[in-house]
């Protein structure tokens, strides 16, 4: 195993949001209906989000 090393790095650090948004449509589910929009249609704004399918 190795060794702490004490370096800490945030989750995403020196990606750019676009970038990550880019990064989880490609591992979303291609099963479903919604993957080729998954995570291009959100500002990331809570009050933003869409509902989820069965509430739409």
């Amino acid at each position: 195993m190795s060794e702490p090393t004490g370096d800490v790095h945030t989750a995403g650090e020196g990606v750019s949001d676009e970038e990550m948004v880019d990064t989880v449509a490609g591992q979303t589910d291609s099963a479903s209906e919604h993957a080729d929009t998954a995570g291009k249609d959100w500002n990331g704004d809570p009050g933003e989000a869409p509902a989820p399918p069965d509430q739409a």
